[in-house]
């Protein structure tokens, strides 16, 4: 069972990877349109700097960026699922996706938002509560974490590849990554491989990491999912029992 799931996480990984060369020029384009799409309202703050100067507008800026990271997320990981479904994409519906995902995926985003913000604050009440068992048991806060790192590589492709509600998509955002950790976990592992050298080399953070991102998703999606009846219904049934 390792064996074959460690298998299939190679296969999603070179798949993922493929289908980023391949279409290298979406990817450069996706990926561009969701950097100043997301962060357009803390890269307008940032530069203009030198006038703003109230932190309070700084704050509405982070916050509304929060808002338009769902919608610019949910839109590249939609153009990829067309292209896995061998459709013809243009960059132009970008914007289409964008404005038909937007209400979905920012209730997505500031769900989750809101987890962590949970588990971080029962994290440090734990970690410094002055009994030492409650302490100990802090780091069931940190499980909690890694376990939405983990799931949370499916959040976007459920949403744009079933064009479900927010809960509906959590829900099986965490039973596809349950079902499947090892696999899950080397995908995360990729997936965060991908991000630090793009942090690290900068300019893939504006040219490549996003795209490159969702194809490994919505691949990874795509490969788990045929392990399950191809009717949506029946596949959330599978999961549970």
């Amino acid at each position: 069972m390792a064996g074959q799931s460690i298998s299939k996480s190679w296969q999603i990984f070179r798949k993922g990877i493929r289908y980023s060369y391949d279409y290298l020029g979406m990817v450069m384009a996706t990926s561009a349109l969701w950097f100043f799409a997301g962060f357009l309202p803390i890269l307008v703050v940032t530069t203009l700097s030198k006038y703003i100067k109230n932190p309070a507008v700084v704050g509405v800026a982070m916050v509304l960026t929060l808002i338009t990271l769902g919608p610019a997320t949910a839109a590249v990981h939609a153009m990829m699922a067309k292209i896995l479904d061998r459709e013809d994409v243009g960059v132009r519906e970008y914007f289409h996706h964008f404005r038909r995902f937007f209400g979905r995926s920012v209730g997505l985003v500031l769900l989750n938002v809101l987890i962590l913000v949970i588990l971080g604050c029962d994290f440090f009440f734990t970690i410094n509560n002055p009994n030492k068992i409650i302490r100990m048991l802090s780091g069931i806060w940190v499980y909690f974490f890694i376990f939405w790192a983990l799931m949370s590589n499916y959040v976007f492709p459920f949403l744009v590849n079933q064009d479900i509600g927010i809960f509906l998509t959590m829900k099986r955002a965490v039973l596809i990554a349950l079902d499947n950790m090892v696999v899950t976990i080397f995908l995360t592992i990729a997936v965060v491989l991908i991000m630090v050298l793009s942090v690290i080399l900068a300019a893939p953070v504006l040219l490549l990491m996003m795209g490159i991102v969702a194809f490994l998703q919505n691949v990874g999606y795509r490969e788990l999912m045929q392990k399950y009846d191809t009717d949506t219904e029946e596949m959330a049934a599978d999961v549970e029992g």
